[in-house]
C-alpha cells in the first residue's frame, strides 16, 4: 500500500491527524465503536494481533481494526508520526531517534522477547561454504563476507542487524559485502530465487517460504536464540503517538484485551490460530502450522516491559552505535504498562 498522501500540505495532514485523534478519543470515552488504523510489516510475530482481528476479538471490544502492510519499519513509523495510522509495530531505535527529534511515541505492548530475524541463504551458497545451523555462529556470520545480502530499506531493522552481524564478524558492511535494498518479503524472495542476492533475513514466515520451495536454507535463526546477545531485548513493540495514548486509554485497554485473547488462542488451539492467520498471512496452511509453534517461544506472553529490559536494550543499541544517546529507561518515557491487565 502506498503510504504517501499526494497533494496534501503538511498543515492539512496535521489537521486531519488531529481530527482523527479527537474523534477517536470521544468515541472511546463513550464506549462506542471506534476505528483504528494499524500498519504492520507483514511478519508472523504480529500473529496475536492478526488473530485478534480475524477471530472477531477486536469487534467484540468495539474496535473496527484496519490492518495493512508496509514494506519497512521506516515507512510505518512515518505513517505513525504523521497521524495516518494510530498504531504500528516499531523498533526501539526508531523511538529513540524520534525522541531526539522532539517527536514522541510510546510503546504500549511488547511483542517479542528477542530479535526474530531469521537468515535464509541460497542452498548453493550454503553448500559451497559448508554451512548449516549446527555450524558455530561465529563461522556462520564470517561466511557472509563477499556475499550479496538483501535488506528491506536502509535504516530498517534488516539493515541494522545485518550490519551488526557483519561488524561482529570483523567486517566493514560498506566494503566487505554488497547490501542490496530490495523491499518487502515478496521482492526479497524473488531476488533470492533469481540469484540477485545470496541471502537475506526477515521474520517468519518469509524465510521458510524459500526453504519450503527449495531455493533457501535457514542458517541463522535469531528467533530461536542463535545469537545470544539478541535474546532478552526489546526488538519490536506496539507503539502509539503520545497524544493518542493520553486521549484514548480505554480504547488501548480494549485493544490489549483482544490481543491477549489472540495470543492465548495460539497456545491453546493452534489449528484455529492458523485458520485465522490465513486472512493476513497468505501462505500454505501446512507452512503456517509448521512455523507457528517455532515462533511462539519468541513472543512475549503478556506484552509487559520493564526498566531492566529497556535499559538492556538501550545499552545494546548504544554499544553498537545505533543510537547516539540513551534516554531514561524508566516507565513513561519510551514505554508504559498502564494499558495492560493486572
Amino acid at each position: 500500500m502506498d503510504m504517501v498522501m499526494k497533494g496534501r500540505t503538511p498543515l492539512a495532514l496535521a489537521l486531519v491527524a488531529a481530527l482523527v485523534m479527537l474523534t477517536t478519543a470521544t468515541a472511546g470515552a463513550q464506549g462506542q465503536r471506534v476505528k483504528i488504523r494499524e500498519a504492520h510489516t507483514g511478519t508472523i510475530f504480529m500473529a496475536p494481533v492478526f488473530i485478534a482481528e480475524a477471530a472477531g476479538y477486536m469487534a467484540e471490544e468495539g474496535i473496527d481494526l484496519e490492518l495493512f502492510e508496509v514494506e519497512s519499519g521506516a515507512l510505518g513509523i512515518a505513517a505513525l508520526v504523521s497521524g495516518q495510522v494510530q498504531i504500528f509495530d516499531a523498533d526501539p531505535f526508531q523511538a529513540v531517534e524520534l525522541r531526539r527529534q522532539g517527536k514522541q511515541i510510546l510503546f504500549i505492548y511488547n511483542l517479542t522477547k528477542r530479535v526474530t530475524l531469521d537468515l535464509v541463504m541460497h542452498p548453493e551458497v550454503a553448500r559451497a561454504k559448508n554451512l548449516s545451523r549446527t555450524t558455530p555462529i561465529a563461522q556462520r556470520l564470517a561466511a557472509l563476507r563477499g556475499l550479496k545480502l538483501g535488506i528491506t530499506r536502509p535504516g530498517a531493522a534488516t539493515d541494522v542487524y545485518m550490519r551488526y552481524y557483519l561488524k561482529r564478524a570483523g567486517m566493514d558492511p560498506d566494503r566487505d559485502v554488497q547490501l542490496v535494498s530490495i523491499g518487502g518479503g515478496g521482492p526479497l524472495l524473488a531476488a533470492l530465487r533469481t540469484r540477485q542476492i545470496d541471502a537475506f533475513h526477515l521474520s517468519a514466515p518469509t524465510p521458510y517460504v524459500a526453504e519450503q520451495d527449495g531455493y533457501g536454507v535457514v542458517i541463522v535463526k535469531a528467533s530461536a536464540g542463535d545469537v545470544p546477545e539478541l535474546d532478552g531485548i526489546v526488538y519490536t513493540g506496539i507503539a502509539v503517538h503520545n497524544v493518542y495514548a493520553n486521549r484514548n486509554p480505554e480504547v488501548l485497554r480494549r485493544w490489549v484485551r483482544a490481543v491477549a485473547r489472540g495470543y492465548r488462542l495460539m497456545r491453546t488451539d493452534p489449528a484455529a490460530a492458523v485458520t485465522h492467520l490465513r486472512k493476513y498471512v497468505a501462505r500454505d496452511p501446512a507452512l503456517l502450522a509448521r512455523v507457528l509453534p517455532e515462533i511462539i517461544p519468541g513472543l512475549s506472553e503478556d506484552g509487559r516491559m520493564s526498566e531492566p529490559l529497556v535499559q538492556k536494550t538501550l545499552d545494546f543499541l548504544f554499544g553498537i552505535g545505533e543510537i547516539r544517546s540513551k534516554p531514561s529507561a524508566k516507565e513513561g518515557i519510551l514505554w508504559t504498562n498502564r494499558f495492560l491487565g493486572k
